[in-house]
């Protein structure tokens, strides 16, 4: 019987030859076959339509203010000449006495309590404060000058039409020392309306609308126990409160339409 052997002969055994080798699959180039990277957004901070960022450039915003207030001091002063010769006057007179008149102890106690919510040592320290305090959290001024900027024009307004109104004082014992500055325009209770309302306006824009209606709510609150109390006390008629009234919400107002929109952010 005859064995076959299983291996194949050498003649059917096909020699490649080395050169005929099977090529290599091609190597994609890294540069060309790379995908295309996502556009790149713009860099707020270097792009033409971001917000002013130095204290400077913050200031030139609030130039603006610089015509509106002597507009107001005159304003103030024109209101003030006419209430003082009109019948406003005796109004006033007669309402004052009603209130000296009807004085009790425990509000003769409150009512000085709720006077220093806006006497000169607690606006000044409150505002510092609150300069500082968004400064640090914002990284940027405009937040801290607009504050700034509120309170101390107001105080500007209200001395300068002070001293040119020169109205004097109720004629009805006062339940504190009498300031040398004249009684119309209320300057407690702009510097209420101003100092909180500037709290407010500044929080309300970073916490939303709802921060917002409720401090300005307080605010409101706040500027009336001191209209109250300042003139239960014998230092303001109404029509000196009232004039308070409108100067510091006129000059919120017209601060923050030059400072808008409160809400820049830098690291500068």
């Amino acid at each position: 019987m005859a064995l076959t052997d299983p291996r194949p002969a050498a003649s059917d055994v096909a020699v490649v030859p080395h050169d005929a080798a099977a090529p290599s699959p091609p190597v994609a180039d890294d540069h060309d076959a790379a995908a295309p990277s996502p556009p790149v957004a713009d860099d707020p901070a270097r792009s033409p339509a971001a917000p002013p960022v130095r204290l400077r450039d913050e200031l030139r915003r609030a130039w603006p203010t610089l015509i509106v207030l002597p507009a107001m001091v005159l304003a103030t002063w024109g209101a003030g000449v006419a209430i003082m010769h009109s019948g406003i006057d005796g109004w006033d007179k007669r309402f004052d006495q009603r209130l000296a008149d009807n004085r009790v102890d425990w509000l003769n106690t409150a009512t000085k309590w709720g006077t220093w919510l806006a006497e000169t040592i607690p606006v000044i320290v409150i505002l510092l404060l609150a300069v500082i305090i968004a400064r640090r959290s914002t990284g940027a001024w405009r937040a801290s000058l607009f504050m700034a900027l509120v309170v101390g024009g107001e105080k500007l307004i209200y001395i300068t039409s002070s001293l040119l109104v020169g109205r004097d004082r109720p004629p009805v014992p006062t339940l504190d020392d009498t300031y040398a500055t004249s009684s119309f325009p209320s300057g407690h209770v702009a510097s209420a309306i101003t100092l909180y309302g500037a709290i407010a306006v500044v929080l309300g824009v970073w916490h939303g609308r709802r921060y917002l209606v409720g401090l300005l709510s307080l605010t409101a609150v706040i500027a009336g126990v001191v209209a109250f109390c300042r003139m239960y006390r014998g230092f303001h008629y109404p029509s000196d409160v009232i004039a308070g009234t409108v100067i510091g919400v006129v000059w919120l107002v017209t601060v923050y339409l030059a400072m808008r929109p409160l809400r820049a952010t830098s690291n500068r």
